[in-house]
C-alpha cells in the first residue's frame, strides 16, 4: 500500500475545517496550511492534523495559497498528496476509489504509470448540490506524485497546475460546499472579480460588447447546453448568478479602463 498525505489550504475556515479533516482521517498525514486569524488552525491541531503557519494575510490572496502549496509538495514525504480545500469534502466513494484503485497499485516506471488524477466536484449552491449547469462538469487535478507536479507559474488568479507525466480521471466526486448562501456566493464574486479585472486587457469596445451579450449567452448556456434545467428554480439561480459574475466582472473593468484613461489624458 503507497503512502498518502491530504494537504488543506485554510484561511478562516471554523465552519467547515471539521468536516474536510473527517473526511480524509483515513489519510497517513493531514498538513493543514494556515492563513488566517480565527480558531481554524486550534480545530484542525484537536483533530490530530499537522498545522503549518505560513504567509499568513487579512485578504483572499491566491498566489500565496500556491506557494503554500509547493512548500507541502517540496517537504512531502509520501508517495501521493491529495489537495482538498477546507470546504470541500472526500465522500466514502470516493476514498474507496483511492484507496482500491490508485494506492494499492505497485511503485512502477513514472515512463508508464500515471502520476496525477482529476477528480470531479459537486458544487453545493444555496439550497443543494447541483446536477446540470456549468459547475456540473468541474473536474481538477488534486492527487498527484509530489514530486511531478507543482503550481507554476504563481498567479493571482486562475491557478496553473503543471504535471510533468501522465494523468488519469477518478469517477467519484469530490463535494464542494463553494456557496452555502446568496451572500456568500456574492462575497466571492466581488473578491474574484476584482482580482481577474487586472488581468484583462481587452479594448472599451470588446469590453463593452461582452458586457451586453456574454451574460445572456453565459446563462443559456448553462441552463441549455450544461442541463441547468435539470435543478429547476435552483438552477434558475445559479445560472443567473453565473451570469451575473460575467456581468460584473465586465462593468468594474470597464470601470478601471475609463478611470485609466482620465488619468493618462489629464498628464
Amino acid at each position: 500500500m503507497q503512502t498518502i498525505t491530504a494537504v488543506i489550504p485554510a484561511k478562516n475556515e471554523e465552519a467547515n475545517i471539521e468536516r474536510c479533516i473527517q473526511s480524509v482521517a483515513w489519510c497517513d498525514r493531514i498538513v493543514v496550511m494556515w492563513m488566517g486569524d480565527d480558531e481554524t488552525g486550534e480545530i484542525a491541531k484537536r483533530l490530530g492534523a499537522e498545522v503549518i503557519e505560513q504567509n499568513k494575510s487579512d485578504r483572499a490572496d491566491y498566489a500565496s495559497v500556491q506557494q503554500n502549496i509547493n512548500w507541502a509538495i517540496d517537504h512531502c514525504t509520501t508517495d501521493w498528496m491529495l489537495r482538498i480545500d477546507a470546504d470541500e469534502a472526500v465522500t466514502p466513494e470516493l476514498k474507496e476509489e483511492i484507496c482500491s484503485n490508485v494506492l494499492t497499485l505497485e511503485r512502477s516506471n513514472v515512463e508508464t504509470s500515471i502520476v496525477a488524477y482529476g477528480i470531479p466536484r459537486a458544487q453545493f449552491f444555496w439550497k443543494g448540490f447541483l446536477r446540470g449547469g456549468d459547475w456540473a462538469y468541474d473536474r481538477l487535478v488534486r492527487l498527484f506524485r509530489p514530486k511531478y507536479a507543482r503550481y507554476d507559474p504563481i498567479v493571482a488568479i486562475h491557478e496553473q497546475f503543471k504535471v510533468t507525466g501522465k494523468v488519469g480521471y477518478l469517477h467519484n466526486r469530490l463535494l464542494h460546499y463553494s456557496h452555502p448562501t446568496l451572500a456568500v456566493a456574492r462575497a466571492k464574486f466581488q473578491t474574484y472579480t476584482d482580482r481577474e479585472v487586472g488581468d484583462m486587457t481587452e479594448s472599451a469596445p470588446r469590453a463593452m460588447f461582452n458586457l451586453i451579450f456574454q451574460p445572456p449567452y453565459v446563462f443559456l448556456r448553462w441552463m441549455i447546453w450544461h442541463q441547468g434545467w435539470k435543478d429547476g428554480c435552483l438552477g434558475v439561480v445559479a445560472g443567473a448568478y453565473r451570469a451575473w459574475y460575467e456581468w460584473l466582472k465586465y462593468s468594474k473593468y470597464l470601470k478601471v479602463k475609463n478611470q485609466r484613461s482620465k488619468v493618462k489624458t489629464a498628464t
